[in-house]
């Protein structure tokens, strides 16, 4: 299900995976790519290229090696980043030594 966030629509994860297969795809293709070329390149088997490209499930490792090729490495960078600071009490909070661990 689509859930509207600040006007724009927010991806399921299978929908998530699929849209990144096929985004790969168009990259491979942009790139004058066969799939055994990128395979060749990455170490990931063209079965595995297909399989991803076609339902967007691929492991970790793989989803990577693929990254990589593909040049689109930068991209991940952004991932996992603290939100933008949005009062005083943030600003403390980050001072203080980072947790470890979780409070629940």
């Amino acid at each position: 299900m689509n859930l509207p966030i600040d006007g724009r629509m927010l991806l399921t994860p299978v929908e998530m995976q699929k849209r990144l297969g096929e985004k790969a795809k168009t990259l491979r293709l942009f790139f004058g790519y066969k799939r055994v070329t990128l395979s060749e390149k990455s170490g990931v088997s063209a079965a595995t290229i297909r399989n991803f490209e076609q339902t967007g499930k691929i492991n970790l490792e793989n989803f990577l090696r693929l990254v990589f090729v593909l040049n689109q490495e930068r991209k991940l960078d952004d991932l996992f980043e603290l939100p933008e600071i949005a009062s005083v009490k943030e600003i403390e909070q980050r001072k203080q030594p980072s947790r470890k661990r979780g409070r629940r």
